[in-house]
């Protein structure tokens, strides 16, 4: 087969469905590949995770256009390290100024320059670009909310003068990060402004929803809610994580019943019902952040029974997800129900950093300080970090082992404020009172007084 249009379209076929390596043979015994096969190779490989095999591709075209370059900086960015930021530098002071007018090329560099951490050329970039089109926009002020500058992307979307879907989104997400009094107020007037074709969109409404609760603002979230006659997976998770942010747990399961089980895996097309994505990939991590909504509300509530009929609810292919595993160890800590915690930790093959520390903390929930002692010792040292040790030494608290805690608190590198108040609380709750209030006068000697320590 050597016709160049047929192998391309076989090729798009073939990455589209994720065989990249039929894909990769398909390319490779063609004898006349062309820039579009190059370019459908390149989309290919970013799709499926592989920006590495498309920057390795983009090395072998000879002469690339604004297509090619476009989703060289997209590989750049999918990758985001060092090492992409010195290419996409490398690259982009090479290609023709000629490709500084198109938007998109503009847009993905961007894009790369701010998921490489470098807002300053990313800054650079669009303060010189003189077609500073909505996308263009949109991409910086995406930039500055990863680099957490959200206060740049709010100045930034106040320049705009017609606003579409995705800046008004980017708006919320920024105002959300922030979370103060002044977002709040600024939410409230831009969201009174914007057209009413605007709630049409899942998206903006997911992303107002999200702001409201991260500014404090229950009853405008809710009213927000409840007036949608689309509600999607990601706003039931909305409404119930900040339901849960704003100690409200009860109602976050509340909002759980109103939802009906099969149409958390199902696409349902009646009105004013759920109606969840066409990707799986959305539909699947729409319902783990609703499960993990759940779990953390019954986690909070701490009642074993509540947590045992609604865990039931969960489907069995949602059990094996390492997101879902971590949290209902966490739960059942909480509940006090050890033994379902251990049996889902001593399922895992590879317990993460939080797996670990969830079980570690479970034990010190409940008394069972030698438990958590022993586990702390299992534990790869490389996988522990400061949420580690402040629940090794809440567990040696809570179980009077002071001599342990001395002796774990002593071989921490870097003590931070929330290692020595956990220590302090430790040593107090011993009766060691001078020596409480020594470890005091030593932490203040190289640090400022830390409000958490009294």
């Amino acid at each position: 087969m050597e016709n160049a249009e047929d192998l391309r379209h076989i090729g798009c076929h073939e990455v589209q469905c994720g065989d990249m390596n039929r894909a990769q043979l398909l390319f490779d015994t063609s004898t006349k590949k062309t820039i579009s096969m190059y370019g459908a190779m390149m989309k290919g490989f970013i799709i499926n995770n592989l920006s590495k095999q498309a920057i390795d591709l983009f090395n072998e075209i000879k002469d690339p256009n604004e297509i090619i370059i476009t989703l060289f900086f997209n590989a750049c960015a999918q990758l985001g390290t060092e090492k992409e930021l010195l290419l996409l530098k490398s690259i982009s002071s090479k290609i023709s100024n000629s490709f500084y007018s198109d938007p998109y090329v503009v847009t993905s560099l961007i894009d790369a320059f701010m998921k490489c951490g470098d807002v300053t050329s990313a800054k650079a970039l669009f303060d010189r670009s003189s077609k500073k089109t909505t996308p263009v926009y949109g991409a910086m002020m995406k930039g500055f909310i990863i680099n957490n500058l959200s206060k740049q992307a709010i100045d930034l979307f106040n320049e705009i003068k017609d606003p579409n879907e995705v800046t008004v989104n980017l708006f919320f997400n920024a105002c959300a990060q922030l979370g103060t009094e002044k977002e709040l107020l600024l939410l409230k007037s831009i969201s009174s402004k914007i057209s009413n074709s605007f709630y049409s969109d899942p998206y903006v409404v997911t992303s107002l929803i999200d702001a409201f609760m991260k500014c404090g603002d229950v009853t405008s979230a809710k009213a927000l809610f409840d007036k949608s006659t689309m509600k999607t997976a990601p706003m039931y998770g909305a409404i119930m994580t900040g339901l849960i942010v704003n100690d409200q747990e009860e109602e976050a399961i509340d909002i759980f019943n109103e939802i009906r089980l099969d149409e958390l895996h199902r696409e349902n097309h009646r009105d004013k019902k759920m109606k969840l994505s066409d990707m799986e990939s959305d539909r699947l991590e729409s319902n783990i952040t609703i499960y993990l909504s759940l779990i953390k509300a019954l986690a909070k509530l701490g009642m074993l029974e509540k947590a045992e009929s609604f865990v039931q609810q969960i489907p069995t292919s949602f059990l094996t997800d390492h997101r879902i595993q971590n949290a209902l160890i966490h739960m059942w800590g909480k509940v006090g129900s050890v033994d379902k915690a251990k049996r889902i930790f001593e399922k895992i093959s590879q317990p993460d950093h939080i797996a670990w520390t969830a079980m570690i903390n479970s034990y010190g929930l409940n008394g069972m300080g030698i438990e958590a002692m022993k586990l702390f010792h299992q534990m790869p040292k490389e996988l522990i970090n400061d949420l580690t040790y402040t629940c090794i030494l809440n567990s040696c608290s809570h179980s009077g082992l002071v001599d342990e805690a001395r002796s774990i608190f002593n071989s921490i590198e870097t003590k931070t404020d929330i290692t020595v108040t956990t220590m302090i609380d430790c040593l107090s709750r011993a009766a060691a009172f001078e020596e409480a209030q020594q470890l005091i006068e030593q932490f203040e000697h190289n640090h400022a007084p830390a409000l958490p320590i009294y």
